[in-house]
């Protein structure tokens, strides 16, 4: 009876191992099927981004010159207030 049971333990143990073999084959399935998406939508997301990238330099040609002309004049501006930030912060403190 002792071995029997022990038979049937052992039955179920590999029954149930190769359950778990066979749900973790499947999730390693669909790991590589969503891994194998991902991969596709990042390849159109780049597409699509450099397609964005061509239609705003159609649509707008300076404005790479214009960005760095604004960020130019921003520069200068900080420059030239905030000495004076400086010298009425100083006068208050004083």
């Amino acid at each position: 009876m002792n071995h029997e049971a022990e038979t049937v333990a052992t039955r179920l143990w590999r029954d149930r191992v190769q359950i778990r073999e066979q749900e973790r084959n499947e999730a390693q399935t669909r790991l590589r099927i969503a891994e194998e998406k991902v991969a596709i939508l990042m390849a159109d997301n780049d597409r699509l981004a450099a397609e964005n990238a061509r239609l705003r330099a159609l649509l707008n040609p300076n404005a790479g010159s214009v960005q760095a002309e604004t960020e130019m004049q921003m520069e200068a501006l900080k420059g030239a207030l905030l000495p004076l930030i400086s010298q009425a912060t100083g006068g208050l403190n004083s």
